[in-house]
């Protein structure tokens, strides 16, 4: 049951194909629930991407469902960013 009235669940559908996430094995954390990241609750969509875009640590870490973990650099991870838009013909990660 939903805390508050904006809470969402965010669902890591798909994983795009790219060398700053090589190594995963994409079928075992697709379509999980996301349920913290670096630590902190994900009450929606925009409030984990604003936790993305502000984050400083050196790493962007995933919690899911069935305890998978998600673990990608923070700088390499945003720099491959504007790439893997483009590669995937995604206009924008704005949410």
């Amino acid at each position: 049951m939903a805390e508050s009235p904006d809470e969402q669940v965010v669902v890591m559908s798909q994983v795009l194909v790219a060398d700053v996430n090589f190594g995963y094995n994409y079928e075992d954390i697709e379509n999980n629930h996301v349920l913290c990241y670096n630590g902190n609750p994900v009450k929606n969509l925009k409030n984990l991407a604003m936790m993305v875009e502000s984050c400083n640590d050196e790493y962007l870490k995933f919690d899911l469902e069935f305890q998978k973990i998600v673990v990608l650099k923070t700088e390499k991870a945003k720099a491959a960013t504007p790439n893997i838009l483009k590669t995937h013909g995604i206009p924008s990660a704005d949410v």
